[in-house]
């Protein structure tokens, strides 16, 4: 039975997948060397990222669910296993392909405007969750020490991190930019696509006011190398999809 509650094994899924993304992060900041070379340190940078990236992606998936619920559809979250090892495995290459997990929506009454209202519902909240880590950077800076990220040659200033100082809240806002950036691409089965075939306007606004809030908070490249992996994906999906 589906419903609004979270039963024991989508508690379990939910759990394996946060705990897979804060991992896949956090290898992508820390590289092989960080992790063997500092592994105390690198247990301690899981935490900051469970709350940050963590929360930001199963908060993100548990819009969905809500959503989907309100309109009289079923919903669950499934761990996808495949899209869990690709994750991990691109993440040693300083790569995030955040897809550990989906919700699934079981109904063969919504229309094409819900779903597109379901799938907008996760990238809005991770907005509003970026908004609330700032608003804590402000009121309640706190920042972490790591020696790996002292890495030469590498600038994640944008990212909140400075002279290995993580300052987590600015972080934490900027990650979940991104995860709203990379849902919006209008590619099958991102939140991007639905979104597109319901409205383009609505997916042009809602890019357009994500670029500008990715310019303000992370850095103003973000527009232009952004910009163009929507253009790209989209035509590729365009091509492969229809």
């Amino acid at each position: 039975m589906y419903g609004i509650y979270i039963e024991k094994d989508e508690a379990v899924q939910i759990v394996i997948s946060v705990l897979a993304i804060s991992f896949a992060m956090a290898i992508v900041f820390a590289g092989m060397d960080g992790m063997l070379g500092y592994p105390r340190e690198f247990l301690f940078f899981l935490a900051p990222l469970v709350v940050t990236v963590g929360s930001g992606f199963i908060l993100h998936e548990m819009a969905h669910k809500l959503v989907a619920i309100y309109y009289g559809a079923q919903a669950r979250f499934r761990m996808w296993t495949q899209g869990l090892v690709f994750m991990l495995a691109t993440s040693f290459f300083g790569i995030l392909f955040a897809a550990p997990g989906a919700v699934y929506i079981y109904s063969d009454r919504i229309s094409r405007r819900e779903n597109g209202i379901i799938s907008i519902a996760g990238p809005a909240l991770n907005v509003a969750i970026a908004f609330f880590f700032l608003a804590l950077q402000e009121l309640a800076p706190i920042g972490q020490f790591f020696s790996f990220l002292l890495m030469p040659g590498v600038d994640f200033s944008p990212y909140g991190i400075s002279a290995g100082t993580l300052h987590v809240w600015k972080f934490g806002a900027a990650m979940n930019i991104m995860l709203a950036l990379f849902n919006m691409i209008p590619a099958f089965p991102l939140d991007g696509s639905k979104v597109f075939a319901w409205n383009k306007l609505i997916w042009i606004g809602a890019v357009i006011a994500l670029l500008v809030l990715g310019a303000w908070a992370i850095n103003p490249m973000i527009v232009i190398s952004w910009g163009f992996m929507l253009l790209l994906f989209g035509i590729l999906s365009k091509l492969l999809f229809g």
